[in-house]
């Protein structure tokens, strides 16, 4: 039966009305509560030293949204190859999240976490709700006509719209993979919940899910989802939540206790989940704050399990431990592990002809070899001995203890390289020079290249109290900050540590670091860095 023609007029008045009011409560809540602030992390930061990604903008008119029009964007990352099919991650309000300067600043993140190796080469698809072609162009994106209609709708129109036309429009220029592991869709508030059902009606193509103060709310049926999860199958999709107890509870629904309706479904459920609570109101200061980790936890089962940066303890009484061990950015295999020795201890014998070691004194004396070569050193000497060298250790005073670091390269081993450069040595720290500066003062031990290492450094530092050695910056190689003495914070990517005597920070490679001297004396560290 055919609707009256004021009938019709009725529904569209009231669609364009809905349409209004959501985006008009999104903008007033944007900006009234703007005021509470969630600082970025050095992950959203630019830095020199990473490749930068491309962004271009384009326009796409819909025939599955009929009569409407919008601008997307395209991030295209500096390290694409089109030989090598590239992951790829859909965000809703594509404006905001491309937006340099904005909460998100998706771009810059994207550039940090794919030269980091936290995601995998992924092309971003950053696209802006639809608008009626006879309308006049809203001033403001969050004012597009069709945007509640697109994303607030609990169907599989807007994924229909997705694999029908953006998709494979997007794969006449790129090539992506076909892995659903491999895709990734966000948004924020109706956005939220678009990329939700994305996902939960295409399963077989959207695995990844970031929501962001999303609207699970009686908007367009929304508040259906939890009891939606608990009664049907399990889907394979991996959803990041993220919410603030100040949203909005207005005549659709209270967007906080939806958020905590969608974890507990997903809990009850088994679903692999992750909800990150915060206090803030309905805007996109906390999600744009923690992007990098909700990224990095999104991506982490399609990138090589590395292992974390951050800080590592040294071991109580001196026991011999294992610190740190597994796969690194340069490493195939690496362990860090401290030795304890007595004058009672026999003697180590070293010959490996497949790994490279370095060997750090903490305390006391030893007596080490290195071929041909015989030397006693003290506290914070350090001795190198490449593959196929033969080298020993012996206690050389009442007790001694060391930290030894033992690394294979995923490059191929190149003893040539090593030979040219010096080879095998031992560098005594009563032998070096104290260079005194503004900040403290530094003794470099050496810098080389080695059979496993074409790119080799280290240094010790003395740092004033109460200040950092430098803002956070970025370089290729991967670095051990070790503790000779003092008390320390670290940020490393969007966290921080701290660490006193004998304890250690590692910063994977491009990840941005900078220490802090937090103590009231001033504090002293090696810094030894590698490719």
């Amino acid at each position: 039966m055919s609707l009256p023609a004021t009938h019709k007029g009725f529904c569209i008045i009231s669609r364009i009305c809905l349409n209004a009011i959501i985006s008009f409560t999104f903008l007033v809540s944007f900006l009234v509560y703007s005021q509470e602030e969630y600082p970025h992390g050095p992950d959203s930061d630019k830095y020199e030293g990473i490749p930068h990604g491309t962004v271009t903008k384009h326009t796409w008119e819909s025939t599955i949204f009929p009569n409407t029009i919008r601008d997307y964007y395209v991030y295209v990352p500096a390290q694409y190859k089109p030989s090598e099919p590239a992951a790829l991650m859909v965000f809703q309000d594509g404006h905001t999240y491309v937006k340099e300067d904005g909460d998100f600043r998706a771009p810059t993140v994207f550039d940090n976490l794919i030269a980091q190796q936290k995601m995998p080469v992924t092309i971003g698809l950053f696209i802006n709700p639809g608008h009626d072609k006879n309308m006049p162009t809203p001033e403001n994106p969050w004012r597009a006509s069709n945007r509640s209609t697109e994303y607030d709708d609990v169907s599989d129109t807007y994924g229909r719209f997705l694999l029908e036309e953006m998709i494979p429009e997007l794969k006449k220029n790129f090539t992506i993979s076909d892995d659903p592991k491999k895709w990734g869709i966000g948004g924020i508030s109706s956005g939220g919940i678009c990329a939700f059902s994305a996902a939960w009606f295409f399963p077989q193509h959207f695995n990844k899910v970031l929501s962001h103060i999303g609207s699970f709310t009686d908007i367009r049926g929304g508040h259906a989802y939890p009891p939606m999860i608990r009664q049907q199958d399990k889907k394979d999709i991996k959803v990041f939540l993220q919410d603030g107890s100040h949203d909005l509870n207005n005549q659709y629904g209270n967007w906080w206790l939806a958020n905590l309706q969608m974890e507990s479904a997903l809990k009850f459920k088994g679903y692999n989940y992750k909800f990150v609570q915060g206090t803030g109101a309905h805007n996109g200061n906390h999600g744009g704050a923690i992007l990098p980790q909700s990224l990095n936890w999104l991506w982490s089962d399609v990138v090589p399990e590395l292992a974390d940066s951050g800080v590592y303890s040294f071991p109580n009484d001196n026991e011999n431990k294992v610190m740190m061990a597994g796969e690194t950015f340069y490493f195939d295999d690496m362990e860090l592990k401290t030795v304890h020795l007595t004058n009672a201890s026999a003697p180590i014998s070293l010959n490996d002809s497949q790994n490279e070691r370095i060997v750090i004194v903490k305390e006391g004396e030893l007596r080490v070899s290195v071929n041909k070569k015989k030397k006693t050193i003290g506290a914070n000497s350090v001795m190198v001995l490449l593959p196929g060298d033969k080298g020993s250790i012996t206690c050389a005073s009442t007790d001694a203890t060391y930290y030894t670091m033992v690394y294979r390269s995923k490059r191929p081993m190149d003893q040539r390289r090593g030979k040219k450069d010096g080879g095998s040595f031992i560098i005594d720290f009563d032998d070096l020079k104290f260079k005194e500066h503004d900040k403290g003062g530094i003794r470099n031990y050496f810098h080389r290249a080695t059979a496993m290492c074409p790119y080799y450094e280290m240094h010790v530092t003395n740092l004033n109290a109460g200040i950092k050695s430098h803002e956070p910056h970025t370089h290729k190689a991967s670095e051990i900050i070790l503790m000779i003495n003092g008390d320390t914070e670290m940020e490393i990517g969007n966290e921080k540590y701290t660490a006193q005597e004998g304890d250690f920070y590692f910063a994977s490679g491009n990840i941005p670091h900078a220490i802090k001297n937090v103590g009231s004396e001033q504090c002293m560290y090696f810094a030894f860095q590698w490719e």
